[in-house]
Formats: C-alpha cells, sequence, structure tokens
C-alpha cells in the first residue's frame, strides 16, 4: 500500500522510492507508472487550492460555530456564510482531501489511511465471527468532505416511506414531500437521460453545488447482472431516486466529469474566500462549553498544532462530526446517560439523555461469490492498467472512472416474487451491491481483503478463484434492521475510540431476511443470462461453517454470522423526535433537549434507517436544517 500512501500523502521522491519496493508484481508496475503519470498531470487533475485556506489565527466569537466538515457539516458551513453577516467557524479533525480521493476508481484505497478514522466494533457473539479478532472495521472519514471523501460514491435518497414514516412518529416537517426540496436545493443533475425528460422538476434539479451524474465506466458483467435481473422478472430502474425504486438499474453518483465531487469539493469550494468564514484544519474538538446553571453551550474547546484553543458562539453550536463522533463529544461534554457519564467521572452531567442509544446500521454480507466468464477470461496485465491511466487522465473515462461494479444495483422486496405488487406500506427491505474482479488480479483482492480483514481461509478461497476466473461478489445489504447497537464512551480521553456494539443479528428477522435475498439473488444467477457468462457459486471455506450443507439456509445463516459486515452506513445515535419520545436526543429542528444553543446536524439524528446509502439523505439533512437555522435567526 505503499504507492497509496504517496497519493495520500504527498510526491516527495522518497514515498515513490519505497513505493516502487513496497508492492510487488503488476502493483508496482502499475502505480509507479501511474503515479510518475499523474505528476506530470496532477495541476490539470485538481489542486489543493480548490479548498478554503487554513485558519490558524482566531476570533474571540463567532456567530456560529461547526463541528465536522462533512456530508452534512460542509453544506451547514457553506449555506450559513452565505449570510455576509454571520461569522462563521469550521473546525475539521482532518485536512484537504489528496489527489487518490479525487480518482473513483481508488476509493477502496482510502480506508486505513489518515483519511480514515479506522473505528472497529467490540467483539460479540453470532457477529463478525470471520473476521480478524472478531471485530468489523467501521471506516470514517476524517477530511474535508468527511465520509463523502472517501464513500463509494453512490447518490441514493431512500423511499418515500422512510421519510414518511419519520414524519409518523412525530417528526413534523420530514416527511417525503418536506424533504424533497432540499434534496433539490443541494443537486446539480448532469444525466442526460434524466435532464432531456419534461418532469425533471419533479424530481431533479440543476445549478445545485452537487454533482449527480452516471459513472462513466460500468464493468460488463454489471450490465449483464441488471439484463438478468429483467430476464428473472425485475424492473429495470433507468433512475432509482424518482417513484417506483423496487428493482434493478445503474446508480447515480457524486462524479463531476469524472471525479469525485465530495462535500468538500461540491459546497466548501465554492464558499472559499467569504470573508466571513474561516476554516481551522486538524482541529479536533475536546469538548462543548455549556453553562451548567443557564444550560446555555456557549463556546467550544479544542486542539490544534498541540495547543488547546477556545472559541465562543454567539447565537449557535452546529455538531455535524457523524455518527460516531457527534454521541462522543456530547457525552464528553455532559450531554448523555447519567449512570454511565458518571461512571466515567464526567460531571456535571448537563443532560441525562439517550446518547449512543439506537444505533444502527446497513449489514452487508459480502460472501455470496460466483466465478464467471471461465473460458473466456483473461488475466490482468499491467498493459490494461497502464491503458486505463492513460485513458483517465486524457478523457476522464475508463475503468479509473468507475466504481468498481458499484455502478449498479438492486432494491428487493423479498416478502414477494418479482413482478407480483406490493401490499400497501411495503417496500424493498434488501439493497444489492456488485463487486468484480479480472481474473489474475490479485492486487485488488488484497485491498479487499485488507480492508474486511476476511480470515486466512476465505482469502485463499477468493485468492483461488480469481486465479481461474473473473469473480462477481453479490452484497446484501439489509436495508431497516430491527437490530440495534450501542455506543459507549471507552474513557474520558478524547482521543480513545469510542466502544461500538453494532448489534448485528440482535433481532433474528435480520438473519432471515438476508438468507431470504440470497435465495433471491440465486435466481437471478440461475437465469440463461448468467449462465451465458459461465456463473458458478464459489464456496469461500469458511471453517465455522464446514458442518453445514453448501448453499443450504443454516449454512447461509452461519455465513452471514461469520461474514457480514458494515456498509459504513452507522445512524440513530442522536435520535430526533418529539419531547414525548423518551429515547430522543433532538426535537425536530435538531436542538438538543435540555441544551439552547446546540444543534445536531448529521446522520446520527435518523430514527429509522432509510433504504439508500446515507451520503446524499445526511447532505438533505444538512439543506434543511440550515433552512431552519436562518429561519430562526434572520427574522
Amino acid at each position: 500500500m505503499e504507492a497509496f500512501n504517496c497519493l495520500n500523502n504527498g510526491w516527495n521522491p522518497s514515498c515513490l522510492a519505497a513505493a516502487g519496493t513496497g508492492v510487488s508484481g503488476l502493483g508496482a508496475l502499475l502505480f509507479t507508472n501511474l503515479i510518475t503519470t499523474l505528476l506530470d498531470k496532477q495541476h490539470s487533475l485538481t489542486s489543493p487550492e480548490i479548498y478554503p485556506d487554513d485558519t490558524n489565527v482566531f476570533k474571540h466569537e463567532y456567530d456560529f460555530v461547526v463541528v465536522g466538515g462533512g456530508s452534512a457539516g460542509a453544506v451547514m458551513t457553506s449555506r450559513l456564510s452565505e449570510v455576509p453577516e454571520w461569522d462563521v467557524l469550521l473546525l475539521e479533525a482532518g485536512t484537504d482531501p489528496p489527489l487518490a480521493s479525487d480518482i473513483p476508481y481508488l476509493f477502496p484505497t482510502l480506508q486505513k489511511t489518515d483519511l480514515d478514522w479506522q473505528y472497529k466494533t467490540e467483539s460479540q457473539k453470532g457477529m463478525c465471527e470471520g473476521f480478524e479478532n472478531g471485530q468489523c472495521n467501521w471506516p470514517r472519514g476524517k477530511a474535508l468532505g468527511g465520509s463523502s471523501a472517501i464513500n463509494w460514491m453512490i447518490y441514493v435518497r431512500g423511499n418515500k416511506g422512510d421519510y414518511d414514516s419519520w414524519a409518523k412518529l412525530g417528526n413534523y416537517g420530514w416527511a417525503f414531500d418536506d424533504v424533497l426540496q432540499y434534496f433539490k436545493k443541494s443537486e446539480d443533475m448532469r444525466d442526460l437521460k434524466i435532464t432531456g425528460e419534461e418532469d425533471l422538476s419533479e424530481y431533479h434539479n440543476t445549478g445545485g453545488y452537487l454533482t449527480v451524474d452516471k459513472v462513466r465506466f460500468i464493468p460488463p458483467i454489471v450490465r449483464a447482472v441488471v439484463d438478468a435481473a429483467k430476464e428473472a422478472g425485475y424492473k429495470e430502474l433507468t433512475d432509482n431516486n424518482a417513484g417506483d425504486v423496487e428493482g434493478y438499474g445503474e446508480y447515480h453518483s457524486t462524479v463531476r466529469d469524472g471525479r469525485r465531487c465530495s462535500t468538500g469539493r461540491g459546497f466548501l469550494s465554492p464558499a472559499k474566500g467569504r470573508k466571513n468564514l474561516d476554516v481551522a484544519k486538524k482541529a479536533l474538538v475536546t469538548k462543548i462549553l455549556i453553562d451548567p446553571n443557564t444550560k446555555k453551550a456557549y463556546g467550544v474547546q479544542f486542539r490544534k498544532d498541540g495547543k488547546f484553543h477556545e472559541v465562543k458562539a454567539r447565537k449557535e453550536i452546529i455538531v455535524s462530526a457523524g455518527a460516531i463522533n457527534s454521541p462522543q463529544l456530547l457525552m464528553l461534554s455532559g450531554v448523555g446517560p447519567k449512570e454511565h457519564l458518571e461512571e466515567l467521572g464526567i460531571s456535571p452531567v448537563i443532560s441525562d439523555l439517550k446518547v449512543g442509544y439506537n444505533l444502527q446500521d446497513h449489514n452487508n454480507f459480502p460472501g455470496q461469490i460466483y466465478s464467471v466468464d471461465k473460458s473466456k477470461s483473461k488475466s490482468v496485465t499491467s498493459q490494461f492498467y497502464l491503458d486505463a491511466a492513460y485513458e483517465y487522465l486524457m478523457y476522464r473515462s475508463g475503468p479509473l472512472s468507475g466504481v468498481w461494479a458499484t455502478a449498479a444495483s438492486g432494491f428487493v422486496n423479498t416478502k414477494k416474487q418479482p413482478g407480483e405488487p406490493q401490499e400497501e406500506g411495503e417496500y424493498p427491505d434488501i439493497q444489492m451491491h456488485f463487486l468484480s474482479f479480472l481474473c489474475n488480479d490479485t492486487y485488488s483482492i488484497n485491498v479487499l481483503n485488507r480492508n474486511l480483514g476476511f480470515s486466512a481461509p476465505v482469502r485463499e478461497s477468493i485468492l483461488d478463484a480469481i486465479r481461474k476466473s473473473d469473480i462477481l461478489i453479490a452484497c446484501h445489504v439489509l436495508e431497516r434492521p430491527k437490530s440495534r447497537g450501542r455506543l459507549y464512551l471507552r474513557s474520558k480521553n478524547p482521543e480513545d475510540p469510542p466502544k461500538i456494539y453494532a448489534g448485528y443479528f440482535g433481532d433474528v428477522d435480520d438473519l432471515e431476511v438476508m438468507v431470504d435475498s440470497v435465495e433471491h439473488f440465486s435466481k437471478v444467477m440461475d437465469t440463461n443470462v448468467m449462465k451465458a457468462h459461465e456463473a458458478e457459486l464459489v464456496n469461500p471455506n469458511i471453517p465455522a461453517c464446514k458442518n453445514f450443507e453448501f448453499n443450504s439456509r443454516k449454512y447461509w445463516r452461519c455465513a452471514m454470522e461469520q461474514l457480514s459486515t458494515t456498509l459504513y452506513h452507522p445512524i440513530g445515535t442522536c435520535k430526533m423526535g418529539p419531547s414525548s419520545d423518551p429515547d430522543a436526543v433532538v426535537d425536530p429542528e435538531l436542538r438538543v433537549y435540555g441544551v439552547k444553543g446546540l444543534r445536531v446536524v448529521d446522520a446520527s439524528i435518523m430514527p429509522i434507517h432509510v433504504t439508500a446509502n446515507t451520503n446524499a439523505p445526511t447532505i438533505m439533512i444538512g439543506e434543511k436544517t440550515a433552512d431552519m437555522v436562518k429561519k430562526t435567526w434572520l427574522k
């Protein structure tokens, strides 16, 4: 991974020399040549000057202090600083995203770098058992743009029923008809098939800060999966953000002219140069300052360049640090479960709230693996990637402009068969993602193994399969889990990562839905389309499941307890709800109960999970809340 670290951390000659010796075989040849070319082309591709400058001298007081410049925090910062008479400070623990973040194909290499908080779950029986130390890796973005700087760039809003369910819980203003305008407000839709339609204005918009388009490269096997799903009876989706989202089709992505469009690029770049905006990078917020008598949040404490600073906020503090860091910061500041905080010696407890509860994640099972095109497979060569690098640098197209096989997906209701009408109130409970690898591309497989942490027997099974043919990995994603986890502080030290108990499969219904999903997808792979691609199920040789008949329901239940992991979508740890909800941390305007001048604005406020990747919904949360804040203070 030395070559990737060069991409992420700089361009010095010693780093490049190390990369040449640290990556073997194809990897060394590919990335030595790729980096050499990138050095020559880097200024035509991107430049760090697109982001706001780093602030080192701070005002004593700002109108608003935003903690975290991620998917929601960048939106809040940009929108609030649109009001010229408001002084806004953004505090971000990371820094500018590096060049590697811009190139879509390289997104898996960004995990386990300085761009990633590198969290891990705590060991729990019945989940993550087939990974190293029984723990799942939970990457979280640490840069301007947050997780939108390292994610898969998938733009999915979710189903109408998701947001209507929020409103039914008492969260006024959060029904689908209420939030659609905020999805549209962000969007600059570039997909010509969409922008050419007469009803563009119903679901989409052009001219927003966030560019949305189809990726420029889709592996042929992924197109084949969509065709196979049609043969199996599923609808083909042309737009998975409009109308009925059940079926298979190509995704929209947050890409702009073949490059990633994170919220850092989309929202903070236009804010660069605003006189009323300060942005501090590598600034770790350690505490929200709250007056215990008035219960008013009046400032923040943070560390930058080895020094501690304090700044005050005249109007509000906006915590947008994400579903892991936001609850951690609240609890460190005396807002959270009283018993837990007192056990750690945190006092005074300002507001006794269920912070850290209601943790939900999209559980992802990447264990249904197929060998494909065995008689047609050609071993990947260095020339293939060198050609791909040239095509990308010259035209922003080709494999490096793609996102592996995640350019297409399926939304499946496991309670019915394809083509059957849905019952009232029902909608898909599974989202399918795909990963594809060319024959003998062991380098990419090793990147996958590094990120997920598969046990040695599973790693070897996948490597053995890819030496013989191309492979396709179907990832089954549970969209609205019944299971709940919880997040705890590890200590009073802000440097210590919190304890994450994911709680996968705490409700047995979740496990059965995912097994049903495997059986549904097996029918897709049994079509004539996939038979023409010689699709053959691969046994990943999971040691704990050897006593079960391969491909039986008992086997898949065992396999899921071993290999299910995160899809990087934790939510819910600062739950939004009305005052009558004993588990609510924030009200429907995202104001923290029991504390004045403090809001939480990110995925942690979602009360129930959405049928979607969380980046687009989190950006919407930022847009809607910025509007609410403006209405409050511009009266």
